[in-house]
């Protein structure tokens, strides 16, 4: 770990005259798009994170601060003696761009690659190239893996903490995108989107020991639709989804599979505003709905089990306050959101209910645009349907170099 911040530090002093800053989570799917020669791109992040955890979380998500993987109980994962120290290079990023310049009205065809090393899924916890998004951009059309137009990346405070606000909507997935431009300042995207979603079976084994498969299943895509109102003030969005929860089980008393469906909505409401000539950005989230959790940074479920045990959609809500200032080369940040699930009657004692979130940080910038560090302190809660919670706090020291290297012909 010594050579690779030393290896970092080396190559920003060897070549911060010719690399400029890349941005990890910005939107690019949405620049100018003109280009009269055939080129692209190549941005990479190198970033490493130095954690201390007072308490614990699992193990399996050691990279970012998840609220809702917190352990209370000795069978979660993770739970046991307090106090663990982190090293972890997932956050590195490789970005890369491509525009083909064609002969018609709408001009050049964009095309964008990202990988990261934050493994999910089978892989999670491990350090392992992850593909983040893909997708081609050609006039008012986007087809690809790309952030949800449900999400809006602005909402994302200015912190080096990988995963993010909890009661933020982030996730990107397969879609294909509409874009529409009335001027400069208003636009209306419109979107069909396959997330996935996730069913909290609850009580149910209980019931019925022999249900041996209950699972969501995507039959309808998502719609969605997005405008936009910007101005030099800022900008505020709405974004509305509608969704079609499809769902099965398969219980061996029965010997038949069953199948059934559910409707699902939401609104995200987010907005930028700028103060101190842009050197202050007050960033706002708040959204709420029916079966959205898939769209949800951190926790909550689509469907559950009511009282009945018939199959439902709780009604999920969350909220992100964040500001940041930036002074020369110094950027202070802080957070606080929320996330919240009301849940059915038929779910287990500990299902998740409820998540707090908080980050504090400073990111000093060792050569503008090239070499960064920062320091910040983050603080979350996660609280169970028996009201049951346990909290965690961390101290996080980061590294990040940045660079970018363009090719046209």
């Amino acid at each position: 770990m010594r050579f690779t911040v030393a290896t970092i530090i080396l190559l920003s002093l060897f070549s911060q005259t010719i690399f400029s800053q890349v941005s990890e989570k910005s939107d690019d799917s949405d620049k100018p798009e003109k280009s009269d020669k055939l080129g692209f791109d190549v941005s990479i992040s190198l970033h490493t994170d130095f954690i201390y955890d007072a308490k614990q979380m699992d193990p399996a998500w050691f990279a970012g601060f998840r609220p809702s993987k917190i352990p209370i109980y000795p069978g979660d994962p993770g739970w046991g003696t307090n106090g663990k120290t982190y090293f972890s290079l997932q956050q590195s990023t490789f970005k890369f761009d491509g525009h083909i310049p064609v002969n018609h009205k709408w001009s050049t065809i964009r095309l964008h690659v990202t990988f990261d090393l934050y493994g999910t899924g089978q892989h999670a916890g491990e350090t392992v190239p992850r593909f983040r998004t893909g997708w081609a951009k050609w006039g008012p059309f986007l087809i690809g893996k790309e952030w949800s137009t449900f999400v809006d990346l602005g909402a994302f405070p200015d912190n080096f903490d990988w995963w993010g606000p909890s009661g933020m909507a982030l996730m990107s997935g397969p879609m294909f995108r509409y874009i529409h431009k009335f001027n400069e300042k208003n636009k209306l995207e419109a979107a069909i989107e396959v997330p996935g979603s996730d069913i909290d079976p609850g009580q149910l084994r209980e019931i019925d020991p022999s249900l041996i498969n209950f699972k969501t299943k995507e039959v309808l895509p998502d719609l969605i639709t997005r405008y936009t109102r910007s101005g030099k003030w800022g900008y505020v969005k709405g974004a509305l989804l509608l969704r079609q929860l499809s769902y099965e089980k398969l219980s061996m008393a029965t010997g038949r599979a069953e199948a059934g469906q559910k409707f699902g909505w939401a609104f995200n409401f987010t907005s930028n505003f700028n103060f101190f000539n842009g050197n202050g950005v007050l960033r706002l989230q708040t959204v709420f709905g029916h079966g959205y959790a898939g769209y949800n940074n951190d926790g909550g479920v689509e469907l559950t089990p009511d009282e009945n045990y018939k199959t439902t959609v709780p009604f999920q809500h969350g909220f992100v306050v964040a500001y940041d200032h930036t002074i020369n080369l110094f950027t202070a940040s802080v957070t606080y959101s929320e996330t919240q699930q009301n849940n059915s009657e038929g779910q287990s004692s500990d299902a998740f209910h409820r998540s707090r979130y908080m980050v504090a940080q400073v990111i000093y910038e060792v050569i503008k645009g090239t070499l960064m560090t920062g320091f910040n302190y983050q603080y979350g809660m996660r609280i169970n349907k028996n009201l049951d919670s346990a909290s965690d706090q961390r101290y996080m020291f980061s590294v990040r170099y940045l660079f970018k290297w363009s090719a046209g012909s």
